[in-house]
């Protein structure tokens, strides 16, 4: 499935990169552009696809709920259009799930790229963390945050894809809409990072306002509807918890008929309600997020003391010539160089991050089949 809105070209060079890499299984176009951008998508769509349409004005994630529950293959993967997965990947990850039968998703690594007039340009080693397998649904969901990467575009079982994501459209906000989705998913199962370059992510701005995504941004700009989204979201997982009888281990996993009351659990000790550990957890991945000198630079423009207000960076830095300690490889077919820099090369954790020459073979040659019109991205939204 590639969910798109108003991105044209990249939704049809998508298409066609997966045509030309000689893509196996269908692909399902689901689009919710405005009316004339939604022509221009049908006109340009080559090969086998099937295009289905979707209200401009349905937010992402009831729209993807709405995809799940259209679905009946056993296996699902979406495609974000403005990013690249690359076909050789995806058959690892699949192939993984179908002899690993208690695994719900499967994926590899993800980079940050740029494309430029004549260069792609790999810059960033974005997601990577291990495999969690954990026997503990609740050790995992704890894993999960301690060093959260998401992985909502993994290849999925369906119907474990379908029930997290109809519990993530519930939930106020992108941020914890995500978040449930990522939850309740791992606490299904484990989930495989394969040692591969799974996908590669754009420049492209989001159409959801990053203060809606990120936790920090969306802290700064009003703490309190973060805070009440928050006490929305801790709720209904909590609510999920008990419903599907996830018990904790130790004491609050014993007293687990007890809850969902509030109160802690009787006894001294480290014991605690099952709220109380939802919100330690939570709080594992965004205290991280925290930038506290960014906090005061946003105290001290709302008191009048500086005129900036807090501003964030994009995501790629924009093309620059090669510098010692990068890869450049020009394409056999196309007129690019591949730029690969040495912080994708030498990525730490050396441990965790494994890119052989032969993945970057295979993936250039796969890359050679994405071809997009840089020159008219006008045409995107």
């Amino acid at each position: 499935m590639i969910p798109t809105h108003n991105r044209v070209g990249l939704c049809t060079a998508l298409v066609r990169f997966l045509h030309c890499c000689g893509f196996a299984h269908r692909i399902i176009v689901a689009d919710s552009s405005a009316p004339e951008r939604a022509e221009l998508l049908r006109a340009g769509l080559s090969g086998s696809v099937d295009y289905q349409s979707y209200d401009c004005r349905l937010p992402q994630y009831p729209k993807l709920a709405q995809i799940a529950r259209s679905i009946d293959t056993p296996y699902i993967v979406l495609l974000p259009d403005d990013d690249i997965l690359f076909p050789h990947a995806i058959e690892a990850a699949l192939s993984h799930l179908e002899q690993n039968p208690t695994h719900v998703a499967a994926h590899g690594y993800s980079l940050r790229f740029g494309l430029g007039l004549s260069d792609l340009e790999v810059y960033q080693v974005e997601h990577f963390i291990p495999t969690i397998d954990d026997a503990d649904p609740m050790w995992r969901y704890a894993r999960l945050m301690q060093r959260y990467q998401p992985h909502i575009w993994a290849v999925f079982r369906t119907e474990v894809y379908a029930e997290a994501m109809m519990a993530a459209a519930t939930m106020p906000g992108t941020l914890f809409q995500e978040l449930m989705f990522q939850i309740v998913s791992i606490l299904k199962g484990p989930v495989a990072r394969l040692p591969m370059i799974y996908a590669m992510r754009g420049k492209e701005v989001s159409h959801v306002a990053y203060s809606e995504v990120d936790p920090f941004q969306w802290l700064l700009k009003d703490a309190q509807s973060f805070f009440q989204s928050y006490h929305k979201f801790r709720e209904a997982l909590a609510g999920y918890l008990v419903r599907h009888r996830i018990r904790p281990a130790g004491a609050l996993g014993r007293e687990f008929g007890l809850l969902p009351g509030d109160a802690p659990l009787p006894g001294e000790g480290p014991d605690a309600s099952l709220r109380q550990v939802l919100d330690l957890i939570n709080a594992s991945y965004l205290g991280r997020c925290i930038n506290t000198g960014v906090v005061n630079h946003a105290v001290w423009y709302h008191l009048g003391r500086i005129r900036e207000p807090v501003r964030f960076p994009g995501p790629w830095p924009g093309s620059s010539e090669p510098r010692p300690g990068d890869l450049v490889r020009r394409s056999s077919r196309l007129d690019r160089r591949y730029i690969w820099r040495e912080a994708v090369l030498a990525a730490e954790p050396s441990d965790e991050i494994v890119i052989t020459p032969d993945e970057i073979e295979r993936v250039e040659t796969e890359l050679d089949g994405y071809v997009l019109d840089v020159g008219g991205s006008s045409s995107d939204g």
